[in-house]
């Protein structure tokens, strides 16, 4: 009996109390809340870069394609037997046929004005920051996705050396679209897709507000002279239709060439 009441003894030593259970479990969730965000600035970090990287590579491949093409800019769209010939790559018709449909759609990158430039320097990678919008992000195509536009109202066929100003002059952004019409999405659950143009927003053929700023509040965009930075969005023009995806446009003196 002695030996069974030392043993039962000993184990009241070493058990937790409830107090102390208590006090582990409130030390780990204040550790979780203190970490999750950090991680999650890593990680937007990290995926800023990958936009950030992206940018630099379509600077890269536009340097090489003006060089062999009397420094002139090439066509936002080009509508061929076999397809559409975007300026980010080849879609085939039957793939344009579907879209109403999100995510059946088939792109190939490596076949755009810029895409054997690209293709050489490592090829496109796909941008992580434009997909952190979760369930509420609606693809266009099944294989990849692309979320960069082009100043595609006033940069096609316009020879960069009639540029005044060319580190002034956004070539590329960041780019996403906010859409309320087609399934999936509704007016009342809009989602966000990707764009690959911008402008001005206020000219007879506009795409709207089509400029991401998801770049810690601002969009990546690379010039016209091949230099990169952040730009801000113009104040009163975010697309309300989905506040939290920081959609809107560029000052228009970073896209009309003057």
């Amino acid at each position: 009996m002695e030996f069974f009441d030392r043993r039962i003894e000993t184990l009241k030593q070493r058990a937790f109390t409830l107090l102390e259970l208590l006090v582990v479990v409130a030390i780990v969730a204040m550790l979780v809340v203190l970490l999750i965000p950090a991680a999650m600035n890593v990680y937007a970090a990290s995926t800023d870069a990958v936009s950030a990287h992206v940018i630099e590579q379509l600077n890269a491949a536009a340097e090489s394609y003006l060089a062999e093409n009397n420094q002139t800019y090439w066509p936002y769209r080009v509508t061929t037997n076999g397809g559409v010939q975007w300026w980010f790559g080849f879609e085939p018709a039957a793939s344009y046929a579907l879209q109403n449909s999100a995510g059946q759609r088939w792109l190939d990158l490596t076949k755009g004005p810029l895409g054997p430039y690209i293709a050489a320097s490592g090829g496109f990678c796909e941008d992580p920051s434009f997909t952190r919008h979760g369930n509420v992000f609606r693809p266009k195509f099944g294989n990849t996705h692309f979320a960069y536009g082009y100043n595609w109202l006033h940069l096609p066929g316009v020879n960069r050396m009639a540029i005044n100003h060319p580190g002034q002059v956004a070539v590329f952004a960041t780019c996403a679209d906010v859409n309320a019409i087609q399934s999936p999405a509704s007016a009342k659950h809009p989602m966000v897709e990707e764009q690959y143009m911008f402008d001005t927003g206020s000219e007879v053929n506009t795409a709207g507000p089509t400029v991401h700023f998801r770049i810690g509040g601002n969009a990546m965009v690379g010039y016209a002279d091949g230099s990169a930075g952040c730009l801000p969005m113009v104040p009163g023009s975010l697309d309300t239709r989905m506040p939290g995806a920081n959609i809107g446009l560029l000052s228009s003196s970073n896209i009309i060439p003057q």
